[in-house]
């Protein structure tokens, strides 16, 4: 994990209401006073009061309803016969309870993942489906931002020289036994492979260990056995990306990398995924009423697996463009497939041979059109503009295509809708460069939408993160721009001594 990982001070539960409650006592403030004065003091001191709930302390044997409504599930639980619409009142109404991170915290520290842990296995044991998936929702309410509750960072997760690979802690394999017994049951599929996601939220230790424990073919074997099923795709999909990724601060350097060769190449994910997406029909151009949202969980699985060259190349072969192309032209006022769309197009397009291909299947076009119908989404704007970044490049007729297309105009037009999202105007400099780096008959056309202009805006809100790309594509332009000449490989004799060393200036 690359840059620096800045460190935020946070405060416990018990440390904010002593402060409270020391103000009402020792400073004889009134209770919303003494509230208020805390909050300001913990922030004066850069505190970080996202854990912790703002409110005047608990008065002695004072229970939280959190806390209680947590008791009254233990007890319907423990009852012999449970009801599933006792078990699903009582279980939206701690849900709720469990919007609030500070009091999904506060439950967790009463112990709340031993409850409901054993409330899954009770059911589970039982044989009665429908209690199990409501057990199994609850407990993810609660596990939300938490994967602690599932495992701790395990000493080989820490210990890069190791290479090691973390050991499934017995809550994950309670988890994951679940997944085993359960195949048929799209449900519970959805609920676990969800609890697999929220383990797996900035914690090396669980992806690990859940890899270890074999969830990658799970994942995939439950997309394919319900493909129907937009919750459990999306829910496989989810949970798929979540083991991709290298976010546990805790850990200098995760394995997303080989996660994501293992899904891709080990498990042969790449083209098991394409059949899914086929099976799914939410690309199928007949369906009068597709619902997209599983094929765009699809396009950011991919996207996420695009690591290596063949792997892009493999991607196409195996019959992306077939339905992302089609999805896009067909679903381009859906901001998350526009997204995701535009994202897997950027992905895939690292590959040369893919380049050429996209922009012959008339794949410029339609992303031109999709930028047009969501210029007010910034994130769409930024994986079009990468998109037309990676195609152009190397590329002279995809260059000459999208200025057909009327893509320089779009891509100035998302620039001045969103001067101040550097990623997106970063983005932009470069599409507009290497549309006529190699296209040099371009550049009046480009400049013609008022391109200089806007790469001098984007050059001067962002000084640091556009700096090369922008001068790179004013130079190409041929526009006025201040180049550094920043070593040219000689030194200054008249700064040399005679010995031949660098003398202080």
């Amino acid at each position: 994990m690359s840059g620096k990982v800045q460190v935020i001070p946070q405060v416990s539960q018990e440390s904010f209401d002593d402060v409270v409650r020391e103000n009402i006592a020792d400073f004889e403030m009134e209770a919303e006073e003494a509230l208020k004065d805390a909050v300001d003091q913990f922030k004066s001191q850069g505190v970080d009061l996202g854990n912790v709930m703002i409110r005047v302390p608990l008065a002695e044997g004072e229970i939280h309803p959190a806390v209680s409504c947590l008791e009254a599930y233990k007890e319907l639980v423990a009852l012999e016969d449970v009801s599933l619409d006792a078990l699903q009142a009582i279980g939206s109404d701690f849900a709720e309870h469990m919007s609030d991170k500070a009091v999904r915290i506060m439950v967790a520290a009463e112990g709340a993942i031993v409850v409901l842990l054993a409330a899954c296995d009770k059911f589970a044991g039982a044989q009665q489906e429908p209690q199990l998936a409501e057990a199994i929702r609850v407990m993810n309410a609660c596990l939300q931002g938490q994967p602690d509750l599932l495992g701790r960072v395990q000493t080989s997760c820490l210990d890069v020289a190791s290479g090691l690979t973390a050991t499934p802690t017995p809550e994950i394999m309670k988890i994951m036994a679940h997944l085993k017994a359960y195949p048929d049951s799209s449900a519970i599929q959805a609920a676990v492979l969800k609890t697999v996601r929220f383990g797996s939220f900035m914690h090396e230790s669980n992806r690990q260990a859940f890899v270890a424990a074999g969830v990658i073919e799970f994942c995939l074997a439950a997309a394919e056995k319900h493909a129907g099923s937009q919750a459990v795709v999306v829910a496989s999909m989810q949970a798929l990306r979540a083991l991709t990724r290298d976010d546990d601060p805790r850990v200098p350097f995760g394995k997303a990398t080989e996660h994501a060769k293992m899904i891709a190449e080990d498990a042969g994910g790449l083209k098991r995924l394409l059949v899914v997406l086929q099976a799914s029909g939410t690309c199928d151009a007949e369906a009068a009423e597709a619902d997209p949202k599983a094929a765009a969980e699809l396009f950011k699985t991919l996207s996420q697996l695009a690591t290596r060259d063949e792997f892009c190349k493999q991607i196409v072969d195996f019959g992306c463009l077939d339905y992302v192309l089609p999805a896009l032209a067909r679903f381009n006022t859906n901001e998350t497939v526009a997204h995701s769309g535009c994202t897997l197009l950027r992905a895939v397009a690292g590959n040369d041979e893919v380049k050429k291909i996209i922009g012959d299947r008339g794949g410029i076009g339609i992303i031109v059109d999709t930028m047009e119908a969501q210029l007010k989404s910034e994130k769409v704007a930024e994986q079009g503009n990468a998109a037309f970044a990676a195609l152009c490049l190397k590329q002279q007729g995809n260059a000459a295509a999208v200025a057909a297309a009327n893509g320089p105009h779009v891509i100035v037009k998302t620039m001045y809708l969103h001067p101040q999202a550097k990623k997106l105007q970063r983005q932009a400099c470069m599409a507009l460069r290497n549309i006529v780096v190699r296209n040099p008959e371009l550049v009046d056309d480009v400049l013609g939408q008022g391109a200089e202009n806007a790469i001098n805006v984007a050059l001067q809100n962002h000084p640091e993160d556009c700096k090369d790309e922008a001068k790179a594509a004013l130079r190409d332009l041929g526009c006025d721009v201040h180049l550094i000449e920043r070593w040219t490989g000689k030194l200054k004799t008249e700064n040399l001594d005679l010995d031949g060393s660098v003398r202080p200036t």
